[in-house]
This record gives C-alpha cells, structure tokens and sequence, in this order.
C-alpha cells in the first residue's frame, strides 16, 4: 500500500505550497484512495516523510513546519531573521491561524520513539496525541513490516480516539484528519460528517478540500443530510469532551 503525502514545499512564502500544509493527502488503510486526494508526489528535494521513525531527522522548512504540518514555530523568526525578507502581515496572520487550529506540530514530536510519543499522549499533550494518531494511521496500520507494528492492535480505532482527545485539548484541526482516515477507509458519509465539524470548528481549508473528492460528490442528497445529523451527534460529543478536559 502507498501512503501519501501532499509535503510542504521548501519555497518560504509561497502561498500556493503553504496551502498544502496539511490536506487530506496520505494513503495507508486502503488501496485505491480517493482519486480526488492530492499526489504525494510532491517534490523529491526538501521531502520529509510524516510520521518517520524517531531519530529521522526531521527538517524544518523555511517558513517553521516540517512535514505536512508539523514544525518548530520559532524556526519561522529565525530563518526569517537569518536569511529571507520579512512576510506581509496578511500572511503571517494566516499561518498563525493555521498553528490555532493545529496545522503546526513541534518538530521534536517526530523523533520521539513510539514509547515516549505515547507517554506524552498519556498526559494530555494535543501535539503529543495528534502526531500519536499519525503514527497509528500513516506509518503502522497495515504495515506488519515497521519494527514498532502489533498485529493485534486497534491502530484505526485508537488513532481515532487520540485525535477526539487532541479535539477536546485545543487540536481543532484534529476532526479534519478523522475525516481523512474515513475517506480512505472508504466510508465517505462518516468522513462528510467530520468534514462538518471541521467546517463548524473552524477549518475551512480542509473541509473545502474534501468537496472537491469524487467520493464526496458521488454521496446522495440522502447520504448528506445523514451526515449532517451525524456530524450534530458528533459536535455535541466533542464538546462534552472538550467541558471534561477543562
């Protein structure tokens, strides 16, 4: 199975690759994932894989996110101060609205090792469990040869319930990715839903982006109202989570 990855392009400030930063755009669960999803072939030089094994040695692009969302937001000052002119204030006010939702993960997440990763998912950290669910989802499932495979462990189910939980911490992003692995689990109406509560909390880049999918525009009016009562179950759900985690 390929696992793809829309990757951030290294170009800082290209507002057309910033864009890109954390669509729907990996394959791992399933064959065959929705036509619609955006290519992981991205360009070959400055690539970093997501959800690498610890120790990868994750790069951080020149605008702070490494990998498709993560990155080291002081990064950004740095290189900025170091080598390149200073970025409009319209576009630094987007990034920051994309870090708010939970597009940026601190790049020290992917070179943790799995046991540690999980550690700090134990305590709550939302980076901590939304990179924990990558994990589970890109870079495990399905993969029996990665050393850190369990034939027996629940990776969809348990990657699902860490994202819920990073959602209930502040990850708003969190629903957008939950979508995604139901878009490629082929279950397009639970992904509609949580398409919703990406839209309802905030995230219009990538609840915009499954739209466009074959698999989105191939649901009945039907299957859309049914997501829409789903995606209501789902919102009153995340947001006694997010009262409880208070």
């Amino acid at each position: 199975m390929k696992r793809a990855t829309a990757l951030l392009a290294a170009a800082a400030g290209t507002a057309a690759a910033v864009a890109w930063l954390w669509l729907p755009a990996r394959t791992a669960m399933t064959d065959g994932a929705s036509e619609g999803t955006p290519s992981v072939a991205a360009s070959a030089k400055g690539e970093t894989r997501r959800g690498g094994p610890a120790g990868s040695g994750a790069k951080v692009s020149a605008d702070g996110f490494s990998f498709a969302v993560g990155g080291d937001p002081s990064a950004s000052s740095r290189q900025q101060d170091a080598a390149s002119p200073r970025e409009a204030p319209a576009e630094l006010a987007r990034k920051q609205q994309l870090r708010k939702l939970g597009y940026a993960i601190a790049a020290r997440y992917y070179q943790m090792s799995l046991s540690d990763l999980r550690m700090a998912a134990s305590r709550g950290d939302p980076q901590a469990l939304t990179h924990l669910a990558e994990r589970y989802l890109f870079q495990l499932d399905g993969k029996p040869k990665e050393p850190d495979y369990q034939p027996d462990f629940r990776y969809r189910e348990e990657a699902r319930e860490a994202l819920q939980q990073a959602y209930a911490r502040g990850n708003l992003h969190a629903a957008a990715i939950i979508s995604e692995s139901y878009l490629l689990e082929k279950k397009p109406e639970e992904a509609a839903a949580w398409n919703l509560v990406a839209r309802r909390s905030g995230d219009a880049l990538s609840a915009d982006w499954l739209l466009k999918t074959k698999d989105y525009q191939a649901l009945t009016e039907q299957q859309k109202a049914g997501a829409a009562q789903r995606a209501d179950q789902l919102w009153q759900s995340l947001q006694q989570r997010k009262a409880a985690a208070r």
